[in-house]
């Protein structure tokens, strides 16, 4: 494969090392940190001049990765983070029963740096229950509601054949993955230039390429992780199935291991424990604005009126934050048109107590998949046995800009009033306890990268380079892997390009 986290940079890590790193044990040989022993050393300040041999901005996943394989080396490595708190969208929500994630939420079989790094900190990875999500599901479609059952012989059902048979919800999945042309490919493969002709409105392929008629794609549009199915790229989607069928084939080669993993008491903890790992502590609260790189050294500046200084920095700010973030000397005018253009998908989490088992009231399941404003509603079960411990409304895409501008209490007020008004017997039934959404979080920017029609033909295969002394980290860099893998990769090839210039 072609991905600069490949065998070049395992050779460069091997030149540097002063330790021994191990192979994580994936198709395309991940690498994993080392512990990364040593007594915790008092953090330097700003108006001491010292010059670190590192600077990481970013304390999620991609970053802290970076930094502990950077410490591993010997390098003197400080973490800046903007946030008061550690691991950008690896968010466990501690203070609701059951502790839900807020994103991040199941660790893959295939996750080798990821499983690796779990086990060398001593986190105790477990196999979720199967129903952890109650998966039957109410539909409620165009003011109408029906089960699973009822969908195949439903008037709104327009497809074909076996297709009829395709639930709602699934639909997304299986017809974007019926002869994906990025099956079976390397995973990088989809930044080639012969995968072009699929860097187009994603609705196109559909309608053009597949056939589909317009209320299938209305339903296929409804959970789109992006913001809508005609400004997303359908090379996007492709490469999303494509990723998630290989690790599926990996997790079948590997039968002894479960196909999915959560960490003992919340994801959170792995982050926990990485930045426990530094010897310089993260230092939280330090939102940056600007780079100033001479050439031999690089300011890191914050919006608090500090300044750090180091020979190289990691950044993994994702790009419409770095839209707000000066750069001296200035980027190339190809990176500055990227950052201003490359978008995250918006999501939105409402999540509530259950109360009362409102769905033992009507005799219908207990979760939904609507066209409502609210769009999905799960109840969870993520206590002793069948025990429901919180249940949340998930909105994405389009419908989520409606809330951009809500308080949390409109936010609580609208969605109970649509679900009492779709369903009558969650009146009362629930009650709100937290609004979590990584768009309105100032440092988040979204959930994960999505690419618009063209971007990937135009930006994909350049987001690695760096920018004099400053190396770019974070899930929208990854060629091979996405989601929490993704992270681990990129923060591994950027710590493999900066050790290079050591």
């Amino acid at each position: 494969m072609s991905d600069s986290g490949g065998k070049k940079h395992i050779n460069a890590l091997d030149k540097f090392s002063r330790r021994t790193f191990v192979a994580g044990g994936t198709a395309f040989g991940a690498l994993a940190i080392a512990g990364c022993a040593g007594e915790a050393a008092a953090p330097k300040t700003a108006s001491s001049e010292h010059v670190y041999d590192a600077i990481v901005v970013g304390a999620g996943l991609s970053g802290l990765h970076a930094a502990n394989l950077l410490q591993e080396q010997g390098l003197d490595v400080l973490v800046l983070e903007g946030r008061n708190r550690l691991g950008g969208r690896v968010y466990t929500l501690m203070d609701i029963p059951g502790k839900p994630e807020a994103a991040g939420e199941l660790i893959g079989g295939n996750y080798a740096r990821m499983l690796d790094t779990a086990r060398r900190l001593d986190l105790e990875l477990f196999e979720p229950e199967p129903g952890f999500i109650a998966s039957e599901k109410l539909y409620h479609l165009k003011g109408q509601q029906f089960t699973g059952d009822e969908w195949a012989s439903h008037a709104l059902n327009t497809l074909k054949g076996e297709n009829r048979e395709l639930l709602p919800d699934r639909l997304l999945w299986e017809l974007t993955n019926r002869d994906n042309p990025l099956t079976g490919k390397p995973l990088d493969d989809w930044i080639k230039p012969e995968y072009a002709q699929y860097d187009v409105p994603f609705s196109d392929y559909l309608r053009n390429q597949r056939g589909y008629d317009e209320q299938t794609i209305e339903l296929m549009d409804i959970i789109i992780h992006t913001d809508n199915i005609d400004n997303t790229s359908a090379l996007h989607e492709l490469r999303r199935y494509a990723v998630n069928d290989f690790n599926s084939a990996m997790a079948k080669a590997r039968p002894d291991l479960p196909a999915f993993q959560q960490v003992r008491g919340g994801n959170t903890l792995i982050i926990d424990k990485m930045a426990e790992k530094l010897n310089n502590p993260v230092l939280l609260e330090k939102s940056v604005f600007g780079f100033d790189d001479d050439g031999s050294k690089v300011e890191v500046n914050c919006h608090d009126g500090t300044t750090y200084r180091a020979k190289q920095v990691v950044c993994s700010i994702p790009y419409p934050v770095l839209n707000a973030v000066k750069f001296a000397p200035r980027l190339p005018t190809w990176m500055d048109n990227a950052i201003r253009e490359i978008d995250y998908g918006i999501s939105l989490q409402v999540h509530f107590l259950v109360e009362r088992k409102f769905w033992e009231d009507d005799g219908l399941p207990a979760s939904m998949w609507t066209d409502a404003p609210f769009e999905r509603f799960a109840v969870l079960r993520r206590g002793e046995g069948d025990e429901v411990t919180s249940a949340l409304a998930f909105i994405n895409g389009d419908e989520a800009f409606k809330y951009e501008m809500m308080s949390d209490e409109a936010i609580y007020a609208h969605t109970l009033a649509e679900l009492e008004r779709i369903r009558p017997s969650t009146k009362g039934a629930l009650k709100p306890i937290m609004v979590q959404s990584c768009h309105r979080d100032v440092h988040g920017a979204g959930d994960w990268v999505f690419w618009r029609p063209g971007q990937i033909q135009t930006y994909a295969g350049k987001l690695r380079d760096p920018h004099g002394n400053i190396h770019f980290a974070g899930e929208h860099t990854a060629l091979l892997e996405r989601g929490m893998e993704g992270a681990f990769e990129s923060g591994e090839r950027a710590a493999t390009d900066l050790l290079q210039r050591v």
